[in-house]
């Protein structure tokens, strides 16, 4: 899922990050358990990657098109047809049990939270446009990492009392709790943080693709973003298998989930503080090194729930790169291209989670399920030693 960077210090700007805490908390739920649930449908580790690479391409065709829904409807309206029509997806979750029943129902839920996601992030942008905000002025995932946090463990936990379909429900009524506090906010509070700005030109979007990577350090940020995504789709997709098929039940799953963003809740602002004092480089290259080694020893460790703890360690790279993954994008990204441009940055996320499930896959036809921690930790290495080298240059004070 998209990072929602709040204004939460700002009196005004706390809306939106009580409702990424909501949306995150929403989709938190169901995090330990959906992989194992699409896995009980499809019923292999093999067919489960394909399937959700499949519907990574309704990830990347709901942002790359957003814009035309976003042409012709007002983002209030978006905003409240997407909590209200996400809560009912949930809920018909209860009822899938056939491959096309999966398939439809997946498709409209990851094109709704897309849709969802991007319109949070609209609201946030243009409020900090109107209050001349500075980029880094309270702005901090903080409040989405809360509700992820609350979600993956409560729904973990939830899962071994309850059935799936149990929190099918519950999640669904977390929606419905999110479409309330929007429309409070819009239609009985007259919030003045909810702007409803111009509606989004949805013809320059190829243009935008060759003026964004006509910039080198542009294209470096993108190639950050999408590496540390491939590093958050490999755990939120093969993590909760691993542990399941290791003989544990979901709430292990939600426990270690949850305590993994633990780092990145009390981090996000020291390593930022770092990042204006010495630079990007040091953290975001040993951020992927951490990472890396971690998965190359979970391959190794015949222990589970020892390399449970090590997933969990491993989150202590993600803390050192997540703060600082736009960093190096907004110094290299004029103000008055960030609505054309910015766009095509957002894509790293739908085309990380399209191209790991296919790595994920390859590996699994020819070889055994722990073989991915180890292709997964060459991958984090060699990036981490290509920041290292192309970020050589960004040693000082960065924004």
């Amino acid at each position: 899922m998209y990072k929602l960077r709040t204004y939460h210090k700002h009196p005004e700007g706390r809306i939106f990050a009580w409702m990424a805490l909501i949306l995150a908390g929403g989709i938190g739920l169901l995090s330990p358990i959906l992989p194992n649930f699409v896995k009980s449908i499809m019923h292999t580790d093999f067919s489960t990657s394909i399937f959700y690479s499949l519907m990574s391409i309704v990830t990347l065709v709901g942002a790359t098109t957003s814009v035309i829904v976003f042409k012709k409807f007002q983002r209030t309206k978006i905003a409240k047809f997407g909590f209200i029509m996400l809560a009912v997806i949930y809920f018909l979750l209860v009822f899938v049990s056939k491959f096309i029943e999966l398939t439809i129902i997946i498709a409209a839920k990851t094109w709704l939270q897309v849709l969802l996601v991007i319109t949070i992030g609209l609201f946030i942008r243009d409020f900090a446009k109107s209050k001349n905000l500075g980029a880094e002025e309270g702005r901090y995932f903080k409040f989405q990492n809360i509700g992820a946090l609350i979600g993956i463990f409560s729904g973990g936990f939830l899962a071994t009392k309850f059935s799936y379909e149990f929190i099918f429900v519950i999640a669904a009524a977390v929606l419905v709790v999110g479409f309330i506090y929007f429309y409070h906010g819009h239609v009985i509070q007259k919030h003045p943080a909810i702007i409803n700005a111009a509606k989004v030109d949805s013809q320059k979007f190829l243009h935008n693709i060759k003026r964004f990577f006509s910039d080198k350090e542009r294209a470096k940020a993108y190639s950050i973003s999408l590496s540390m995504m491939a590093w958050i789709c490999f755990k939120y997709l093969y993590v909760p298998l691993y542990i399941v098929s290791s003989g544990y039940l979901e709430s292990m799953v939600g426990l270690v989930l949850s305590i993994s963003i633990i780092p990145l809740i009390f981090l996000e602002t020291e390593v930022g503080d770092y990042a204006d004092k010495k630079g990007i480089r040091l953290p975001i290259s040993l951020g992927f090194l951490i990472v890396g080694i971690i998965l190359l020893i979970i391959f190794f460790s015949p222990y589970p729930m020892l390399n449970f703890i090590f997933v969990i360690l491993a989150s202590f790279g993600t803390a050192l790169i997540e703060p600082l993954s736009e960093t190096l994008l907004f110094k290299h990204l004029p103000k008055e291209e960030e609505d054309d441009l910015y766009g095509v940055f957002m894509t790293a996320d739908p085309v990380a989670y399209f191209i790991i499930p296919l790595i994920g896959a390859a590996v699994l036809f020819f070889l055994p399920f722990k073989s991915l921690f180890a292709v997964f930790a060459g991958l984090m290495l060699v990036v981490s030693l290509y920041t290292w080298i192309s970020l050589r240059e960004h040693t000082e004070k960065t924004r």
